[in-house]
Parts: structure tokens; sequence; C-alpha cells
């Protein structure tokens, strides 16, 4: 029971704390990316590398009807991004400005439930929402005025005041600090770019697929004049993070392991050292060593596979009420993590994998762990084991 409870212990503690790591990592994947950015982006050939507004693109229909033609999309985000200075009384404070489809983008990225004063702009508004560190900082509430001056489309003068309708509350402080969205038409007028955008942003379920629907994207467009990018390529520096944090992440299972592993053998070298008087006895009476040997490999193989067996059935369903009931975070670890726009929540991720790999470590612990008895037993002095 020592044994078995042993290695359950250790199944739990390295597919829960591995579930933990991969589940802190889609969350930081999903909050930067897939709530704001879009897993694919389709840009005009030279935008990424010059994120001006004279690279957007005109979108027409055809483009449009050729992506949503892919079978694993559900539809598209149509944005206008620049950067405008805004003004309120004596502040000033550069800004980025967003033009999006109100509806499509809520659906997205839940704008309308991140509202902490005022209503959501609809398609047809001419006013605007903004970030609550940028109303802050400008001194601005909802009703006021907020004048704009910017550059638009081909050097254009862009100038105009909005009536602030709503400050929404963004996860990523520093993009709570300056960003204004505005109904992509008024985006458009504003910016002296009509049927103008910057990116269309691709929506699709399973963040699995990005390399293979930004791949069918760009078979099916002008590559010439249009280019699909995945957020690995957008957001590189997330893709650091991540594998930084990885590296540490193997380190500390590293140490688990080896903690696992000690205690694996401590109780396999207690059970054998209590057991060689009764293997002393069997071979005395004509047991033969290599059969013996083989006896006890199969007992400590049993254990270790009722252990498993158990571990991975008791690691189930704590796994999966972690993923529905994620730990929410508090304080200055929450504070940190919502510096880098990450939710201050840790889930974890209920994926086959994680119990496949671990598994199988933990099965190659317990079988070098299993040779113990093996050698005790074919180097047993059976005199001493009988008398000791």
């Amino acid at each position: 029971m020592i044994t078995i409870s042993s290695v359950t212990l250790a199944v739990v503690l390295a597919i829960f704390m591995r579930s933990f790591q991969e589940g802190s990592y889609g969350i930081m994947v999903e909050t930067a990316v897939g709530k704001f950015s879009g897993y694919v982006q389709v840009h005009q050939k030279d935008y990424w590398n010059d994120k001006t507004i004279d690279n957007g693109m005109v979108v027409n229909e055809q483009l449009i009807k050729t992506i949503k033609n892919i079978d694993e999309i559900n539809g598209v985000n149509l944005r206008l991004e620049s950067f405008s200075l805004a003004s309120n009384k004596m502040n000033t404070k550069g800004t980025m400005i967003m033009g999006v489809e109100p509806a499509k983008e809520d659906a997205m990225i839940g704008l309308k439930n991140k509202i902490v004063k005022g209503e959501y702009i609809n398609a047809n508004d001419q006013s605007i929402i903004l970030g609550s560190g940028l109303a802050k900082y400008l001194d601005i509430d909802v009703g006021d005025t907020l004048v704009l001056l910017g550059q638009g489309h081909w050097g254009q003068s862009a100038i105009n005041a909005y009536p602030v309708k709503g400050i929404v509350k963004i996860p990523s402080p520093v993009l709570d600090k300056q960003v204004i969205f505005m109904p992509l038409l008024l985006a458009q007028s504003y910016f002296s770019f009509e049927n103008g955008v910057t990116s269309v942003v691709v929506i699709f379920e399973d963040p699995d697929y990005t390399e293979e629907v930004s791949a069918a994207i760009n078979a099916v467009i002008d590559t010439t004049q249009y280019q699909a990018m995945t957020w690995q390529k957008m957001t590189p520096e997330l893709i650091q993070q991540i594998e930084g944090d990885k590296a540490g992440g193997i380190i500390m299972i590293a140490i688990l392991y080896m903690i696992i592993a000690f205690g694996v053998f401590g109780t396999v070298l207690m059970m054998t050292e209590e057991r060689k008087r009764e293997f002393a006895v069997m071979v005395s009476i004509g047991m033969q060593k290599k059969k013996l040997m083989l006896i006890s490999f199969y007992e400590t193989l049993m254990m270790n596979l009722v252990g498993i067996i158990a571990g991975i059935l008791l690691t189930i369903p704590i796994v999966y009420y972690y993923k529905v009931n994620p730990i929410t975070l508090t304080g200055e670890m929450a504070e940190s993590m919502e510096q880098f726009g990450i939710e201050a929540v840790l889930p974890t991720v209920l994926d086959f994998n994680i119990f496949l790999n671990n598994t199988l470590i933990i099965i190659v612990i317990t079988g070098i762990a299993a040779i113990y008895p093996l050698f005790s037993i074919l180097k047993m002095n059976v005199i001493k084991s009988l008398r000791g």
C-alpha cells in the first residue's frame, strides 16, 4: 500500500503540475492573441514591416468571400488601426485608434463586458470609447468631448472632436492607457480612407489549426498583394516569453521527478529489505533465483501499474475542476501578470498528451526502481539472510 500510494502521489503531482503549466501558457496565448489580435491576420503585403495607414488596403467583397469559403474559418473582423494625438483641456497624449466592427469585436474580445462606465458603441455611432487608464490620464468622462489630431491616408490631415460614449477596462495596462475604439465607418471617415482597413482578423475555433489556416488563406489569395500571418510571426516576443517560462518549468518538473524517484526507490528499498528473509526461505526450499527475480519484478510492476492507474483516475476530476474553475490570482502576482496583458487566472488543461508523457516518465522511474530487488535477490547470501 505504501508503494502504491507513493506512485499514485507521484502521478498526481506530475500531471497536476504540468497541466497548470500548460494551462498558464494557454491563457497567455488566449488573452494576448485569441482575445485581441487573433490567431491569423491578413494584411497588405508590406504592412507588417511598416505599420502605417498608407500601407492599409481597400477590402472588397471578393477577398472576404474567398477567405470565408475556407472550411475552418467562421468569419472575419475588419480593423483600421493608426495613431493620433488626443487632447482634453490641458492634457495631451499619443493614442492608438482602433476602428472596429462593434458587434463582431464584442463577440471576439468581449468589449461590452469590459465597459466600466457609459455604454458600448454601435456601427453607426459618431462617438468613441476609450481605455480607463487613458481616460484617467486625460481627465475625461462619459459625455465629454475628446479632440483627436493625426495623419490620414496619403498624408491628409485627420482632425475632429468626438463625444465619449463609454470607458472600457482593458486587461493590459499598457493598452488600457492608450487605446481608443471607434466604429469602423467613423474611423474610415476620420482617416479619409473609404473602405480601408489595416488588418482582417480571421476567426476560427481551434488554435491548433493556425498554421493550416494561414497556409490555406495564402493558397487562395493574391500573395503579391496580400499576406496571411500567424500570431507566432506577429508576436514573437510572446513565444520567447513562453519558451523562457518553459525552461524554468522544466527545471521545476525535473526537481519534482527527482523527489518522486527517491520516494519510489525508498519504498522499493524498504520493501526489499523487509522481505529478504522471505526470499531466503523460498530459495532454501528450492525456488530458483531467476524465477524469484521474475516474481519480484512482476509484483513491483503490478504495484506500479495499480498506482499509475489510481493516480490517473484521481487526477482527471481534479484537473477538470480547475479547468472549469481556474484559480484567480490577487495582489502583486495578479498585477505582474496584468502588466503583460495576461488575465490573472491559473487554469489547468485536460490534455491527453500530458497524461501520456508524464505516465511514461513515471513508468521509467518505477521500472528503474524495480531493478533493485532483482540485484538484491541475485546477490543474496541465503545463510546470512536466514539468520537476519
